[in-house]
């Protein structure tokens, strides 16, 4: 009888059990190769359930679907994997086992990636109406980058990448299409980082980390983020393991060391004209005096001695230590996968006696699923960057620069100099800057910035076809900077001072939350209609500290107690930035081959005028997959689209408050407030077109037409009318622009083992002043004391105006100046006959029509930009390189023309010339130098072309390596040589043609900036 009771209870366990194991729905099979049969570890989804699986390296998968939810109801099953087309089969789901096989198709132009960057729920790039160009992990792998930004450089048509500062842990600038402002360094994307807004520096993220860059080049794309967005946006996603197969964990660790040095040098000055001893020496009197011989730097200096020639630059700078060390950990298991990082870099630059930039990051990204309807999941970034590199600063490279070849640095003042790096130069040595080694020696500065990015998101699917969510993101970036000088440093003139020393802090917060409500419906069998509405709340928070002090009471102590009281100096701020914005977008997609997207968006913002908180924003968009209906023979895919959108430039903290001016206990009015203004709105239209052909080529064409309205303007106002202040900002611009880009991606050739690939981008930009609301005026860039750019309603953005130096008698008699006064001298400029040879000889100035002297004399904006990508593959051996530049387009050298007022620069040097066409050194130290006004014979072409990115590299496989008797690496690993600015070809004759002042490249002019230099690294790859 206890028997019989207990088979009862093991019966009535087990049917549950059995009911339940029978409403389950299991659906097996495998994915391959279309043609060749190949397996594939693709994902299978049901994605409207929220389901999926990986398939194993055999290509086999098993997609299991819960109890209860298998009902009878047809589902779209999908299988995906990156470089194929996905493949959609509809089933009916019921309980028990079903088999669907799936051969995918080769897709190697990623057509079928969804781009989720401006999209109301995701859309496929074949049938994207509007340009969105995506970078994957893939084109970065070769050649790590310093940076997201950096990561873009010539891969991207109609993004300009430069590195205008080649400072260690400088960011670099990117414009994409043309100018929205007229501010120096306003054409900055917004950058968002797994659903985080970022507002602080870019160069904090390990480009190492990113899966995919998504770029938003201009309104017809980017007005999805409205006010905020007129500069295009870069949307990039870190590695989040969800590639990984089921029950894995994967590790990767790529280590990289070599160093940086310069590739180019100016050409410097290696005569004088002091007098000579007979043996060679240069004369020099018991009161240590060098008396000269004649107007002409053409003496050659000695080859030995104290006085010898020295290339101070070539003798001081250092080839700088580069490391990077990155550890990658992905895992993967049922509805969890993970990803985290660890970098370590070090970038030690070239000048002596600093250590460089030294950065460590962390990341961890978790997805949980928590149940079919519920899934959860988080990012979090860490960084520390330490520097005694001022990113913006470069005095102490140019004083190396400039400094005297024919003294020793160490002891300017001879072999006795009681100093060592005397900043006191000899009197007959002596010019502006002095000796930069002892700054560079003595003088302390730490930098150190903190970042962290967190987001967390959650996502509920209550139906099949509607899905809400809910997002918040922070960015926080805490900064400090120490500047100290000892007591007892000396200054300019030698004297001790009493020391100095500088402290500031920062704590900047930026936070966004977000949620969206997205539903996406099938009707009528074959239009599939998506709808989303968002609100997006922003909140911005800076706070800095700084105190300051020039007297030291105590001698080796660093710290603000040791400062005088009476000649300490302390400051604060604080600032607060709130917006709220909320948008609707609806996307119709008919039959595959129609899409259309619509688009309003309002936004409100504290950075607008009181009187004017609230702006619109909307985007019309439509695409045709024509060769879906013409079917022409030898095209796989045809795309006409075109985009109307309009998005928004919003104003600076202090653009619309009143301000005033604190001197010695005087307040005098500055600014005047402005309750009306508004975001300056850019209105852009663009029209693609996308040819996929002949299994090889893939092509696009873009041309966009965008103006900005409304465009922010600091204007001078009437004392008498305004009430005693004397500017205001106001929406007094409109600035236009007009782009061409091209694009083609291909691959020649793709076999078993041998493969080539290239790829080339191409873009043009015009751009102008279509109204500017008050008088012309000249523009300074950056910093630089030289105002040589112009405004001007109906001229293009980004002339260069100053004087222009006849070349010609032709010149001469179109200026009405009798010729009979005039010559040309053998620099082929127009001179007085009266003055040649003199140390009054000087160049003669093109006057216009109204007599003015300041006319233009050059134009920043190139004919056009180019990248150019190749990859070549033979068996384990890969070569990887990119190549970019621009053509035509100016620079303004004024590095060269500060060189001439010290006699440094190479072309004032006459020893190599005929003595008939030798110059006196006034010439170009006063002639052309010109009291640093700006004037042609500092123009240059700015054309060039540069090995940016160089990876020769060799995969050594488990087997070959089993050979030699390593065992235990299953995967091998890869050891690469890595290159990056290797080469530059161009006639500019500056240190680096990639100039920019202020981050602009609407200013490409070359102010005695710290240069760009060449890396190459060793770089071992291994994964397991």
């Amino acid at each position: 009888m206890r028997v019989l009771r207990s088979a009862a209870g093991i019966v009535l366990l087990m049917s549950p059990m059995a009911a339940a194991q029978a409403q389950q729905a299991v659906i097996r099979g495998t994915v391959t190769t279309q043609g060749t049969g190949a397996p594939i570890p693709a994902t299978v989804a049901i994605q409207t359930m929220g389901l999926s699986a990986i398939a194993t390296e055999q290509g086999r998968y098993s997609l299991t679907v819960p109890n209860g939810r298998a009902t009878g109801q047809s589902v779209v099953v999908t299988a995906r994997f990156i470089g194929y087309t996905p493949l959609s089969k509809t089933i009916t789901l019921s309980a028990g086992d079903q088999t669907i096989n799936f051969e995918l198709k080769s897709d190697p132009f990623r057509l079928n990636e969804v781009i989720t960057t401006g999209t109301a729920d995701g859309q496929s790039v074949k049938k994207l109406p509007f340009s969105v160009a995506k970078v994957s992990a893939e084109q970065l792998k070769d050649v790590p980058a310093s940076s997201p930004v950096a990561a873009l450089a010539g891969k991207v048509a109609g993004a300009r990448v430069a590195l205008g500062v080649g400072n260690p842990g400088a960011a670099p600038a990117i414009r994409l299409r043309g100018s929205t402002n007229l501010g120096v360094g306003g054409s900055a994307p917004l950058i968002i980082v797994d659903g985080v807004i970022t507002r602080f520096s870019i160069a904090d993220i390990d480009a190492q980390d990113i899966e995919s860059i998504e770029v938003l080049k201009g309104a017809a794309a980017s007005a999805f983020y409205g006010s905020d967005a007129a500069n295009g946006v870069l949307s990039i996603t870190t590695k989040r393991g969800k590639d990984i197969k089921d029950g894995t964990t994967r590790v990767s660790v790529r280590s990289e060391f070599g160093n940086s040095a310069l590739n180019r040098w100016v050409p410097l000055n290696e005569f004088h004209n002091y007098t000579l001893n007979p043996d060679g020496s240069i004369l020099q009197t018991t009161a240590g005096a060098r008396p000269l011989d004649g107007l002409i730097s053409d003496n050659v200096y000695p080859t030995t001695g104290d006085s010898r020639y020295r290339n101070q630059l070539q003798e001081w700078l250092g080839n700088g230590n580069f490391y990077s060390s990155n550890v990658q950990v992905g895992y993967r298991r049922g509805g969890t996968n993970l990803n985290s990082s660890f970098t370590s870099d070090h970038n030690a630059g070239v000048l002596p006696f600093r250590s460089g930039q030294f950065r460590q990051s962390a990341r961890a990204n978790v997805d949980q699923q928590i149940n079919s309807k519920v899934d959860f999941g988080t990012s979090v970034t860490y960084s520390l960057n330490r520097n005694d590199y001022d990113p913006n600063d470069s005095q102490g490279w140019f004083a190396l620069l400039q400094a005297p070849p024919d003294i020793d640095l160490t002891r300017p003042n001879g072999p006795n100099d009681p100093v060592e790096f005397n900043p006191v130069l000899p009197s007959w040595a002596a010019n502006a800057r002095g000796n930069p080694l002892y700054g560079l020696k003595n003088s302390a500065l730490e930098l150190r910035r903190e970042r962290f990015l967190g987001s967390a998101n959650l996502r509920y699917r209550p139906t099949d076809w509607l899905r809400i969510e809910g997002q918040y993101g922070t960015d926080r970036s805490n900064t400090g900077s120490q500047s100290y000088d000892f007591k007892g440093f000396l200054n300019s003139s030698g004297l001790p001072t009493d020391g100095s020393l500088g402290l500031s802090t920062g704590v900047n917060v930026a936070e966004n939350i977000q949620g969206n409500i997205i539903a996406s419906k099938l009707f009528f069998g074959n239009l599939q209609s998506t709808t989303r509405a968002t609100y997006l709340l922003e909140k911005q928070t800076n706070n800095g500290f700084s105190a300051s002090g020039n007297v030291l009471t105590v001698v080796g102590v660093p710290d603000l107690d040791a400062v005088n009281p009476a000649n300490n100096f302390v400051g604060s701020s604080r600032t607060t930035r709130n917006a709220q914005n909320y948008f609707v977008s609806q996307a119709f997609d008919y039959k595959d081959k129609y899409v259309a997207d619509f688009l309003v968006r309002r936004d409100a913002s504290s950075l607008f005028g009181a009187a004017t908180r609230w702006a619109s924003f909307y985007r019309m968009s439509g695409s045709w997959r024509w060769n879906e209906d013409l079917k022409i023979p030898g095209i796989q895919e045809g795309r006409l689209r075109a985009s109307r959108g309009t998005a928004g430039v919003r104003p600076g903290f202090f653009d619309q408050y009143e301000t005033y001016n604190v001197s010695q206990g005087q307040i005098s009015k500055a600014q005047l407030g402005n309750k009306n203004l508004k975001p300056a709105t850019q209105t852009e239209n663009e029209y693609g077109l996308n040819v996929t052909f002949l299994d090889k080529f893939d092509a696009e064409l873009v041309y966009a037409a965008r103006q900005t309205e409304d465009a922010f303007l600091n204007v001078p106002l009437s004392l008498a009318q305004s009430g005693g202040f004397t500017s205001q900002v106001q929406n007094a611009a409109t600035v236009s622009a007009k782009t061409w880009e091209f694009s083609l991606q291909t691959r020649l050739y793709d076999g078993k083992d041998v493969g080539y690939s290239i790829g080339f981008t191409a873009d043009r930009t015009r751009q102008r002043i279509d109204k500017l609301g008050r008088a012309p005026f000249r523009v300074g860039a950056g910093g630089q004391s030289q105002n040589v750019f112009f405004y001007k309603e109906g001229e293009a953005l980004g002339i260069i105006y100053g004087k222009k130096w006849l070349r010609s008698m032709d010149e001469v008699a179109q200026q009405n100046l009798d010729p009979a006064l005039y010559t040309m001298n053998s620099d082929g400029y127009v001179v007085l006959k009266s003055r040649l040879g003199l140390g009054s000889e000087a160049p003669i100035a093109f006057k216009d029509e109204s007599g003015s002297d300041q006319v233009v004399i050059g134009d920043v904006n190139p004919d056009f930009s180019f990248g150019f990508t190749q990859n070549l593959r033979f068996k384990n051996l890969s070569v990887y390189a990119l190549i970019d530049g621009v053509k035509g387009g100016d620079i303004y050298n004024f590095t060269k023309q500060w060189m001439y007022q010290d006699g440094r620069h190479g072309t004032q040097g006459q020893g190599n010339r005929p003595e008939a066409d030798r110059r006196p050194l006034a010439w170009y130290s006063g002639g052309l130098y010109d009291g640093l006004g700006a004037n042609s014979h500092f123009v240059e072409d700015g054309s060039y072309a540069r090995l940016r990115e160089l990876s020769v590299a060799y995969q050594f496989t488990p087997n070959l390596l089993r050979k030699v008797g390593i065992n235990g690496l299953a995967n091998g690993f890869k050891f690469s040589v890595v290159g990056r600015n290797l080469l530059t070809w161009t006639d500019y004759t500056g240190f680096d043609p990639e100039a920019t002042s202020g981050g602009d490249f609407n200013f490409r002019i070359d102010g005695f900036r710290y240069p760009n230099f060449r890396t190459i690294t060793a770089m071992i790859d291994v994964s397991f």
